[in-house]
């Protein structure tokens, strides 16, 4: 949220609080002096209440009540005024991430080919361009996946292919076929977790963890762990990158949110990667979660990126 948004926001709250006491300190008086005239009314009259007065009363019921729609009301207005303010602004900056990550591997592309065409090449500069161009390919291939998968998050066309996975057999395989060194932590008394679970998904999801992992490591080689809590299958990425603050823990899941710090601004992405490990997770009625790591003799400082997936219920059999 923004200064200036936190300050619109603060300043509504204290106008809305000054016109509630306002309005409290006005009934009171307006009470004061009519339980000042009917007690006057009384002693000369000798009179209790009337059906007048009853009246009046209810009238003022309804005075108050009406002042209190009306507060609510402008509540309400000034919420949706604040979370269209909020929508477009996040559009906005979609808009310019987008711009900026599709433009980055589009140059590339075009720098190898103007150079390709431009002067002959000897066999290994020429594969080494071609591998250059496959790979913004892919990145660019990675970045229209991701969106494509959002889209389908948000309106629930996503469909899981369920199957039973071991999870050490998928953390395993994930971790051979990775193209740079990745340290696997299994533990070797761990049990056999088998899930019902979509294991393109769950591979997509430790895809996203890993990069994440690369990108904000510090050069760091990330650890992909497996645990077991209680009836789920925990997997996490561990990396040597600088401790998220915990105000950011929860709100680094969020679509397109990125940490605002300059080691963020230095790498490419748009925000969708955890956000996306989260939905699957959710999909498959797990969670994710992040936590900072401090410094110790089995790891650096660093963060802990994990999601958990429900293990398989295997039947009992019944008691003879």
């Amino acid at each position: 949220m923004s200064l200036r948004t936190s300050v619109n926001i603060t300043l509504f709250v204290l106008a809305i609080c000054l016109a509630i006491a306002m309005l409290v300190l006005w009934n009171v008086y307006i009470i004061r002096d009519y339980l000042t005239i009917r007690d006057l009314h009384a002693e000369l009259h000798g009179t209790a209440g009337s059906f007048s007065a009853r009246g009046r009363w209810i009238a003022l019921g309804l005075g108050i009540t009406a002042g209190v729609v009306l507060i609510v009301a402008l509540s309400l207005f000034f919420a949706g005024v604040m979370r269209g303010n909020i929508l477009k602004r996040q559009q906005r900056d979609f808009a310019n991430m987008m711009t900026h990550e599709l433009r980055l591997p589009l140059s590339g592309i075009q720098i190898f080919a103007q150079t390709m065409r431009q002067r002959p090449l000897e066999p290994e500069e020429r594969d080494r361009f071609a591998d250059g161009i496959l790979s913004e390919c892919a990145r660019l291939g990675q970045l229209i996946d991701q969106l494509l998968k959002v889209q389908q998050l948000e309106h629930k066309q996503l469909l899981l292919h369920r199957k039973t996975v071991d999870a050490a057999e998928l953390v395993t395989a994930f971790a051979a076929r990775w193209p740079r060194p990745l340290e696997v932590d299994i533990a070797a008394a761990l049990p056999l977790l088998l899930m019902d679970a979509d294991p393109l998904l769950l591979e997509m999801s430790l895809n996203n963890l890993v990069t994440n992992a690369e990108k904000y490591g510090r050069g760091s080689r990330p650890v992909l762990a497996l645990s077991r809590e209680g009836g789920y299958a925990r997997f996490a990425v561990r990396d040597g990158g600088r401790p998220l603050d915990r105000k950011y823990l929860k709100k680094v899941f969020r679509k397109f949110y990125r940490v605002p710090n300059l080691t963020t601004r230095r790498q490419g992405g748009v925000g969708l990667g955890l956000f996306i490990v989260a939905s699957v997770a959710k999909l498959h009625k797990g969670d994710a979660e992040a936590r900072p790591l401090e410094a110790s003799e089995i790891h650096p400082e660093g963060n802990e990126f994990a999601f958990r997936i429900p293990l398989k219920v295997t039947p009992t059999p019944e008691a003879s």
